[in-house]
């Protein structure tokens, strides 16, 4: 307890302290900014300027989901398109099942290609009536959500992390275990024709 009493001794010790707790304070808020934009992902985003949430992109992808079900179930009554209605369905139930946005990022594009796939083997198939109109809202609904995706602006804030901060926390940012943000790559789908 000598070096308490030294008074340098207590000033340094107080020093690094305060950087310490300083240093903890930073990381914790910008842990907690991160944790608030992958919020975004699944509660929206507010858009100030046009003063409401834009639905979060992963209502989006349960739309997605939804109708890639729906187009799957239909198809898969056509033994020729079975196995194209298998993939899509196996594609989207890996979707729903991911955790990670970078995994839901990798099979929502798997899932857009296995619902392209099922309708171009769709065109050679004699389809009744009610299933080309069924499948052409199923193909809407899809085309949709995807649109939707695409244009969130969850895209916007991913990049943007932290550069609303002063130029010190961003010099501590690099001193730090700070995890950023997961980004959502939209997919890019190919095209969807179905006439």
């Amino acid at each position: 307890m000598k070096l308490l009493k030294d008074r340098k001794a207590a000033i340094v010790i107080t020093i690094i302290i305060v950087v310490l707790a300083t240093l903890a304070g930073v990381g914790r808020s910008l842990n907690r900014l991160a944790r608030d934009i992958e919020a975004m992902f699944y509660d929206g985003v507010y858009l100030e300027d046009e003063g409401y949430t834009q639905p979060g992109i992963n209502s989006h992808l349960e739309n997605s989901a939804n109708a890639a079900l729906g187009l799957a179930t239909i198809m898969s009554n056509y033994p020729e398109l079975a196995d194209k209605a298998e993939a899509l369905l196996s594609a989207r139930r890996s979707l729903i099942d991911e955790a990670s946005l970078k995994g839901k990022s990798s099979y929502n594009q798997d899932m857009g290609q296995a619902f392209a796939d099922l309708l171009q083997s769709a065109k050679d198939v004699d389809l009744a009536e009610r299933d080309v109109e069924a499948a052409i809202q199923h193909i809407r609904t899809f085309t949709n959500a995807q649109a939707s995706v695409a244009a969130s602006r969850y895209h916007e804030k991913v990049p943007s992390f932290g550069n609303e901060t002063s130029f010190i926390v961003q010099s501590l940012k690099l001193f730090l275990p700070v995890r950023t943000p997961e980004v959502f790559d939209p997919a890019d789908l190919p095209a969807i024709d179905f006439n």
